[in-house]
Parts: C-alpha cells; sequence; structure tokens
C-alpha cells in the first residue's frame, strides 16, 4: 500500500471511529439506535488499519478469532442457534470510551512535574487509581499510565500496580459494570449489600496489591508512580465531578456513555480557553486524523475479543446443565468462586462466567447477596490473573506489553486475594445466616 493510500485509509478509519464513538453514546444513551451500527465502522475501521499493525497484534488477533469462529460453528451446528450479533455489539462501547478518552492527552498532563519514587509513590499509585477508577473507570488507568511512562511503555510493575488497585474498585463501585451485572444476576441485592462486604476486601486488596510489589527491595526503590498532587490532577479530578453529575443529570445514560460523551467535550473546552478557537479545533482535528488511527491495536484486539467471548458463550450455553451440589453455602461458594477465577485464567470473562453460573445455580434458589459478592470478587480478582481480561488487552494494545506478562505478574497477588475473598464469603455467609 503507497503512502498516499495507507493515508487516505487512515483518514477513513478515523472517521469511522468517530462514527462507532457516537453510535457508542446514542446506544448507552438509551436512544434505540443498534449498536451493530456501530460495531460495523468498528470493524471497517480496523480492516483499514489492518495493514499498519505490527506481527504480534496479528497473531493474537487472528488466534482470537479462529478460536471464536470455531466454537460458534461447533455449537451452532449441535444447537441450531447462532448467536452472531455479539461480534457486532461487543466492546463497542468500552472501544468508545477509549477513543473518546484518547482526547485528554491533549491537555498536557506531562506538566505535573517530576514523578515520585519509591515504596510511598507506590502505595499512593495504586491508592489514587483506585479511587478514580471507581469514579471515571478504565479512563484512569490510561490517564496515569500514560503519565508514568513518561513517553514510554510504563513497565510491567508499574501496568500492575495499576491494574490491581483499579479492578479492587469492582467491590463496591456503582459506576462498575461488575456491580450492575452482579446485582443484575443476583436479584434480591442490593448496592449497600455488596458494598458493605466489598469495601473492607478492597482495602485489603489494596495492601496486598502494595506488599507483594515491595517484596522486592529494588522494585519499592525504584519505582515510578504518579504525581498524586492537586497540579497533577485536576483532569482526573474534573472528570470525575463530570461524570457524577451527568449521573444525576441523565441516570439513564450508561458509565461509559457519559465519558465518551464527556471527555472530548472537556478537551475541546480547555484547549478553546487555552489557545483560543481556530487553534484548539486544529488541535483537535489533527488529533483526530493522527491519534484515533494509532488505535489500532486497542480496535484489533477488543473486535477479536469480541468474536472470541461470543463463540465461548454460545459454546457454554449449549452444554448441558450439572449439579455437584444441594445447596450453596460459604464453601460451595468459594469454590465457586475459585473455579470462575480459573476460568478468567482461561480467557473467559468473568461476565460470561457470571452469567453461566446464574443460571447454573439458579434451581438452588443461592442467597442473592453472597452470590452478588462472589460475582464482583471474581471481576476483581479473575481479570487480573486473565491474560484476556479487557484491562489487559487494552493496555496491550496501548503500550505493546504483553497480556500474558501482566497476568502472570498478578498470580501470587491474585492468590493472596482470593484467600482474603474467602474470609468475606464465610462472614457475609454467616452475617446472611447460612
Amino acid at each position: 500500500m503507497s503512502i498516499f493510500t495507507r493515508r487516505s485509509a487512515d483518514r477513513l478509519a478515523s472517521l469511522l471511529i468517530l462514527f462507532m464513538s457516537f453510535i457508542a453514546i446514542l446506544s448507552g444513551a438509551g436512544s434505540g439506535v443498534p449498536e451493530w451500527i456501530g460495531g460495523v465502522a468498528a470493524w471497517g475501521a480496523v480492516a483499514l488499519m489492518w495493514p499498519g499493525l505490527d506481527h504480534r497484534q496479528r497473531q493474537v488477533a487472528c488466534l482470537l478469532i479462529g478460536i471464536g469462529v470455531a466454537a460458534l460453528v461447533w455449537s451452532g451446528l449441535h444447537s441450531g442457534q447462532w448467536p452472531w450479533t455479539g461480534v457486532l455489539t461487543k466492546n463497542i462501547a468500552l472501544l468508545g470510551m477509549l477513543a473518546g478518552v484518547s482526547f485528554l492527552q491533549l491537555l498536557g498532563l506531562g506538566e505535573a512535574g517530576a514523578s515520585p519514587r519509591g515504596p510511598g509513590a507506590l502505595w499512593r499509585t495504586i491508592a489514587g487509581v483506585h479511587a478514580f477508577g471507581a469514579v471515571i473507570n478504565l479512563s484512569a488507568v490510561f490517564i496515569m499510565g500514560d503519565r508514568m511512562g513518561g513517553g514510554k511503555a510504563p513497565s510491567i510493575a508499574q501496568l500492575n500496580a495499576l491494574t490491581r488497585g483499579f479492578l479492587g474498585a469492582a467491590l463496591w463501585s456503582p459506576f462498575f459494570a461488575a456491580t450492575a451485572v452482579a446485582l443484575t444476576y443476583a436479584p434480591g441485592a442490593t448496592l449497600a449489600e455488596v458494598a458493605a462486604a466489598g469495601i473492607p476486601l478492597a482495602l485489603v486488596l489494596i495492601v496486598l496489591a502494595a506488599r507483594d510489589l515491595l517484596r522486592d527491595p529494588a522494585l519499592g526503590r525504584d519505582f515510578v508512580g504518579y504525581p498524586m498532587r492537586p497540579a497533577a490532577l485536576w483532569v482526573p479530578v474534573l472528570l470525575a465531578l463530570i461524570v457524577i453529575s451527568g449521573h444525576w443529570l441523565l441516570p439513564s445514560w450508561s458509565t461509559l456513555a457519559v465519558i465518551t460523551f464527556a471527555a472530548p467535550l472537556m478537551a475541546v473546552a480547555v484547549l478553546v480557553v487555552r489557545s483560543g478557537v481556530v487553534e484548539g479545533c486544529t488541535q483537535m482535528a489533527r488529533h483526530v486524523v493522527r491519534r484515533l488511527p494509532a488505535m489500532r491495536g486497542e480496535m484489533s484486539l477488543f473486535l477479536a475479543a469480541a468474536v472470541f467471548a461470543t463463540g465461548l458463550d454460545a459454546l457454554i450455553a449449549s452444554s448441558g446443565g450439572w449439579l455437584p451440589m444441594t445447596h450453596v453455602g460459604a464453601a460451595q461458594a468459594a469454590m465457586v468462586l475459585a473455579g470462575m477465577i480459573f476460568l478468567c485464567v482461561l480467557g473467559i470473562h468473568a461476565v460470561i462466567s457470571i452469567t453461566t453460573v446464574a443460571a447454573w445455580l439458579a434451581p438452588l434458589n443461592p442467597d442473592p447477596v453472597l452470590m452478588a459478592v462472589v460475582y464482583v470478587q471474581c471481576w476483581a480478582i479473575g481479570l487480573a490473573a486473565s491474560p484476556m481480561s479487557g484491562i489487559h488487552l487494552a493496555l496491550q494494545g496501548r503500550y505493546g506489553v504483553s497480556g500474558g506478562a501482566m497476568a502472570r505478574g498478578n498470580v501470587r497477588y491474585s492468590l493472596q486475594a482470593y484467600v482474603a475473598a474467602v474470609v468475606v464469603l464465610f462472614m457475609v455467609a454467616w452475617w446472611r445466616g447460612l
């Protein structure tokens, strides 16, 4: 492909990504616009950007697509059901958010001063990404990761610190998809009950996350963290306020839709005030043309993962049910959690595990609060150990770091977190009289 043709393809891809983000906003706003339209645009953008992918990205994408298609075909031939629409709808909201958050790079996060080093920087970074990630979700990881990398890819230790702190917020945050999924598939549980069990465990996981990384004295001494100072935090603070206000003013909108809409709007407002209308709009247009096509890694991985997840979901749904227990208490919940985390490690997303377990155990009428706690624990712990989790795919696509390497770095932490989670499950069972 000639340089001229490549540039033209990238420009068309950037317009398709913008359109995909627009559809993601409309869909998340409950407008009734079909999300698959955004999926078609996303796949079109990836097709145009495919020649720009490196060899490893192509291999991973082809492997995921191949497994997903094989699973979808096998289940379809045996069940007669072909739920292929997930190929066009899964991860579109997340990809829209990634595109929207990319505009925050124009606001100059690197002007916050020297990055802190040492154990204190590690503790503040984990606590900071936990607090801000609980509100603005994955965008907090990217804002902090870009700053910590200093123009380069962050280290595995830095990314693991961000991943652990961020995922811990799934235990209690009402802005997390994990909480919404848990309450949906454990009808009868309330947010207050889930948070009552989740917040103490989240605090424990923050401690475990930092202490595990500090086992290496050299790593603790040389760790470069995020400058958790007011001058450096105005962007995530402002975005957090916007997201909170958006939830209050637009309760029907999803969190991802609010962020996808708010991030570029905030960026253009700041640029116009800082540089004027003409220069601000010029910077925005330049970002669309140059930066959005650079999302080819994230786009290809997430869309390939959508095919993978759709195929596995169909495969699991077509299998028969089996109940090895007669009731669900703390011990049984601990075993179910272990199995769900293991499935996450194999690459099956927590959402699939949750929906499958909910349907599988429904005849036993398990306690809804206990099961909701299991579900958010699976999300917080299992995704940290999964090379195919959404956060690891996003970080792999953005920074070119191996998802498997990040997941392996979290194995010891995940085992410790699982032990703490089991203790909480026994406490919840005692509280619920099980």
